[in-house]
């Protein structure tokens, strides 16, 4: 899987209970760790440079290519991308899961529900859940610097100032921020936004959060 650190660490719990080789394709600018924890639970871990979501080396294409290589030399089924950005699982265990478990917990009242996103799973999949039961509840992103989420919230266009056309950057921000925010719409964030999800409520706001 392609991490920035957080799932990683939890696929690789996971799989050393059920016997699983993990491989890890993370930043190499990621906190030393994240690293040292994944290596301890077991994780064989590949560490790439940053590079653009279109470019082949970026971590998640890197990861998607090494699952398909052990499979090409191992045998079909040899190993799986759990393919976390994309995924549709990880909307639907939030949606049925972590929903649910808030909504119980809180004695079936929440004012308002708030957290950023990386994958943007789990505030999609939580703000689906309790706007259904809940349709006065507010869900709002807190986005960090850097991050494209804030304006496709509050203004329906994925769009950062550090994408300014003269002040874009290989590396457009410098933030304490690790594995949250992002620049580009997922499959499981979109499912949270009404104007990708057929109209139904869920993510609703959004304010802006520097370091």
């Amino acid at each position: 899987e392609g991490t920035s650190g957080s799932t990683g660490i939890s696929l690789s719990l996971a799989a050393a209970a059920r016997g699983y080789k993990v491989h890890i394709v993370m930043p190499d600018d990621q906190a030393a760790e994240k690293v040292q924890l994944l290596r301890r639970f077991g994780a064989h871990v590949e560490l790439v440079r940053p590079a653009s979501i279109s470019n082949p080396e970026h971590y998640v294409n890197v990861a998607r290519r090494r699952a398909a290589e052990i499979c090409e030399k191992e045998g079909q089924g040899a190993a799986i991308f759990a393919d976390q950005f994309e995924n549709p699982a990880n909307f639907n265990a939030h949606y049925r899961g972590t929903g649910p478990e808030l909504w119980v917990q809180c004695g079936r009242k929440i004012d308002a529900f708030v957290m950023s996103a990386g994958t943007g799973g789990t505030i999609a999949g939580v703000a689906r859940y309790l706007r259904e039961v809940s349709p006065e509840t507010r869900v709002c992103l807190a986005d960090v610097q850097g991050s494209s989420l804030y304006n496709k919230v509050a203004r329906g266009v994925l769009y950062a100032d550090e994408q300014a056309e003269q002040t874009v950057r290989r590396h457009r921000t410098d933030t304490i921020a690790e594995g949250i925010g992002i620049d580009r719409l997922t499959a499981n964030f979109a499912r949270g936004l009404a104007a990708h999800n057929g109209g139904l409520a869920g993510v609703g706001e959004a304010v802006r959060v520097s370091d």
